[in-house]
């Protein structure tokens, strides 16, 4: 009777999911294992995104050198990064009116999903001379796969004691200096099969930055952001693998850039151009489209532990259980107002489609270095929601919504 009670309030929802939803975002993270970057801590921030496998070098050099090696295929390759980093996708509500027609009418925006990119407004060049490789738009210089940087050192002359000024070249390891990925994707779901495939429609390697005065890292700046082709499934097997079972949260609907109010994050989307941005309609029909599979045995379900999950030693669950987790019974104190008595109370807590503010992702890499693209086997996924510090209500962290991993079906 449970059950029935449950799938009925969920009847209404689920018969509007469409059968392939499909959704636009982007996202971007650190991804090498390397000492440089041992003190770089995670820390949780509304909308940000997060590796939690690390790259090692061998590994993070496979996804590195498709950038590399396409650049010296192609000997010009455009550059998609502007100003403030990797362009993102966009609503054309961003746009005012006269922009918009007129972008439309001349075909300058590229649609992905349900949101649109503007190309010209981040379009660099990257050219390779048969020996170096240079952006001059955005400062990059790579020779014998090293990253050059011109620095300014001052040195004393030890007869008249001045100071005078000299230009170095800073030399390093290119694929330890290329030490994030970023991707711009159209996620869709097959709710016939249950698969969740995701085409991606742009890559980025980012370098880390630090403060100049204490050291302390300060993000990602991307170096490279390419148009990627399509994939060729040739490409699945060990020889372009980078790395089975790479684990990350990808976190939506916040936009860290400007939704502040009083020193802490709202959690309201302001503006689409934000990282992790979905449109909330089209995010919320892919989620009911996922829960769909689910209720129709399409997809498996297994119990959750983050700390040890392993696919192949999980326990598998019902779709009774599963939406029972959605609903959780906690107690509460009142005070009764005669006695000055807190008593508890239980209350029924439930799960709301809003509450879902990103997805953790358990994915195979595949590159293709001839067609600048790559191909992510997504094997499972988790629900996450935000939690909060029970005393001041600040975000902690996100977390497995209801405990429950969920095992989809790749086409390859």
């Amino acid at each position: 009777m449970k059950r029935l009670i449950l799938i009925a309030l969920f009847a209404p929802l689920l018969a509007l999911a469409q059968n392939n939803p499909s959704v636009a975002i982007s996202y971007n993270f650190l991804l090498l294992d390397d000492p440089s970057l041992a003190d770089v801590e995670y820390e949780y921030r509304p909308g940000q995104s997060a590796a939690f496998t690390k790259l090692y070098y061998p590994e993070m050099k496979k996804y590195s050198e498709t950038f590399i090696k396409y650049i010296e295929q192609m000997r010009m390759v455009k550059n998609y990064i502007g100003p403030l980093g990797t362009g993102t996708p966009t609503s054309l509500g961003d746009l005012d009116f006269k922009t918009a027609i007129g972008k439309i009418k001349r075909g300058e925006l590229e649609k992905i999903g349900n949101l649109y990119f503007d190309p010209a407004v981040f379009e660099a060049e990257v050219k390779y001379n048969g020996s170096e490789i240079v952006d001059k738009t955005n400062g990059v210089y790579i020779k014998d796969d090293e990253f050059v940087v011109k620095d300014t050192v001052y040195t004393e002359d030890l007869i008249t004691g001045d100071m005078k000024r000299q230009i170095v070249d800073l030399n390093e390891d290119i694929y330890k200096i290329m030490a994030g990925a970023g991707f711009i994707e159209e996620w869709s779901f097959d709710k016939s099969r249950g698969d969740l495939s995701k085409e991606i429609k742009y890559l980025s390697a980012s370098r880390p930055v630090f403060d100049s005065q204490n050291g302390d890292y300060r993000g990602l700046k991307p170096m490279f952001a390419f148009k990627a082709g399509k994939f060729n499934t040739r490409n699945i097997g060990e020889l372009r693998l980078v790395r089975e079972s790479i684990e990350y949260n990808v976190l939506f609907n916040r936009d860290f850039s400007s939704a502040f109010e009083g020193g802490e994050m709202d959690g309201m989307v302001l503006t689409s151009d934000a990282a992790g941005y979905i449109e909330p309609s089209a995010r919320y029909q892919f989620l009911i489209s996922v829960v769909d599979a689910i209720n129709s045995g399409i997809l498996k379900v297994y119990d959750y532990d983050g700390l040890s999950f392993k696919e192949s030693k999980a326990k598998a669950i019902t779709r009774d259980e599963f939406f029972k987790r959605l609903n959780s019974i906690e107690t509460v104190y009142t005070e009764d107002l005669y006695t000055g008595d807190f008593k508890p109370v239980k209350v029924q807590v439930q799960t709301n489609l809003s509450d879902v503010i990103g997805i953790r992702f358990f994915e195979d890499w595949y590159m293709d270095y001839a067609n600048m693209s790559m191909y992510k086997r997504v094997n499972g996924i988790v629900f996450l929601t935000e939690k909060k510090d029970p005393d001041t209500g600040v975000a902690r962290g996100a977390a497995p919504v209801n405990n429950t991993y969920i095992k989809l079906n790749p086409k390859y």
